[in-house]
């Protein structure tokens, strides 16, 4: 009976996520989301050719107040780097091309230059904005209207939002370059001498958690305007991170939110007027990345993994707002995702995640990236995975705690280019 229930409940999980397996690179890929609402994450798995190379590009976002920049950076970001790529090299290189010969020389530019760039693919869709409405205090409410049917993509991919976590491999010479902007991750898993796994994370987190970021965020404001966090950790009570692409609403001046967004169907839905009076030394948020450079030749190998993940699965780790209301594992994310790569049963991570687990949890459709979120979810712990599809359970805004599960996306790579 159990047996029948736990494979049933596995089938409502699987029609809640999509899953791909990339070939020739062997490239593992889901996002899910349980509800039965749109899954904001987005996924990018590119590979191009670039002065003879061959280039592989992974990047993860994940969207909040809706999935248009998030859409928006998976439509237009890669071809926009791809050229950036290719222009970088053919003014500065004259054999065209990045490799080994010329890394030392240009590395530390080639990192600048994919700062600037993601840090300019935000500052252009601010400018769009700015192109249709330079002054939105001179708006009337019907003004405002016809903008917003006319130009009604402008406006939301800049009112939403998204997080970015990438990894640019370089194939052939087996270098790369990790950036993040905001709380989703960029790390690597390998295997030591003695055969076990550790794990590094490669871009630093934005959260507030992280005192550097905290720091940063709220010294940017005067002392009149504190506290700026509530007590969730959002800024302005609006925003749980302090670093994406997107927001302008934390990043414009607050006419934009009373004059413009307001008018727009998110006024109503997220009743965004009570923000107004708050904005007052704008930005609150910023999308400059964590971007650096990794030398993959010493850790080639297909056991060792590259992986990329939305918060999804840190809120998973954490387990504060699914099993284990109130009380957080305190565990590390990036340690316990890859200890789930092995082949053998960790009992560490048994006790933290607090049901048993299957290191094969996706069965024959072997994809690592499945094996993962399965095991976040509830392992072989049956009344778990039941529950992680239950709608009623998710959808349920009383006064219990939330049982709560996030859009998660993850990737997993192994170190290999056939």
């Amino acid at each position: 009976m159990s047996e029948s229930r736990g494979e049933a409940a596995r089938w409502r999980i699987a029609d809640k996520y999509w899953m791909a397996k990339t070939t020739p690179l062997n490239i593992h890929t889901v996002t899910f989301q349980p509800k039965n609402e749109e899954n904001q994450d987005r996924i990018i798995v590119e590979r191009w050719s670039i002065g003879g190379d061959r280039w592989l590009l992974l990047a993860v976002c994940d969207g909040h107040f809706g999935s248009a920049t998030a859409e928006y950076v998976f439509k237009t970001l890669p071809t926009s780097l791809h050229k950036k790529i290719r222009s970088f090299m053919y003014r500065q290189m004259q054999n065209n091309k990045l490799d080994r010969t010329n890394i030392h020389e240009f590395g530390a530019r080639f990192t600048t230059a994919l700062k600037e760039h993601i840090e300019r693919f935000d500052r252009d869709i601010g400018e769009a904005l700015k192109d249709i409405c330079l002054n939105p205090e001179d708006l009337t409410e019907a003004d405002a209207r016809e903008l917003i049917e006319r130009h009604m993509d402008v406006i939301v991919r800049a009112f939403q939002g998204t997080t970015l976590a990438l990894a640019l491999v370089n194939l052939d010479h087996r270098f790369m370059w990790a950036a993040g902007v905001g709380d989703s991750t960029v790390a690597l898993s390998t295997v030591g001498s003695d055969g076990k796994r550790k794990a590094e994370r490669l871009c630093e987190l934005h959260t507030y958690k992280n005192p550097k970021e905290y720091y940063r965020a709220v010294m940017a404001h005067s002392y009149d305007e504190q506290p700026l966090l509530d007590w969730e950790d959002r800024m302005l009570g609006w925003l749980a991170v302090p670093r994406a692409i997107g927001d302008f609403a934390l990043k414009f001046r607050a006419s934009y939110l009373t004059n413009l967004f307001n008018f727009t169907p998110y006024g109503d839905t997220f009743r965004i007027l009570k923000y107004a009076p708050k904005i007052v030394t704008p930005p609150y948020v910023i999308a400059e990345p964590s971007v650096r450079f990794v030398d993959l030749e010493p850790i080639w190998g297909e056991q060792n993994k590259l992986l990329l993940f939305t918060d999804g699965v840190d809120n998973l780790v954490d387990g504060n707002l699914v099993f284990n209301p109130e009380k957080h594992s305190g565990a590390n994310p990036v340690d316990i995702v890859s200890a789930l790569l092995s082949d053998e049963v960790d009992p560490e991570v048994q006790r933290v995640l607090g049901h048993p687990i299957d290191p094969h949890w996706s069965g024959d459709v072997d994809n690592k990236a499945i094996d993962i979120l399965g095991n976040l979810l509830g392992g072989t712990d049956v009344e778990r995975l039941e529950m992680v599809t239950d709608e009623e359970r998710l959808r349920d805004t009383g006064e219990g705690w939330p049982f709560h599960i996030d859009d998660t996306s993850i990737i997993v790579w192994g170190l290999a280019d056939v």
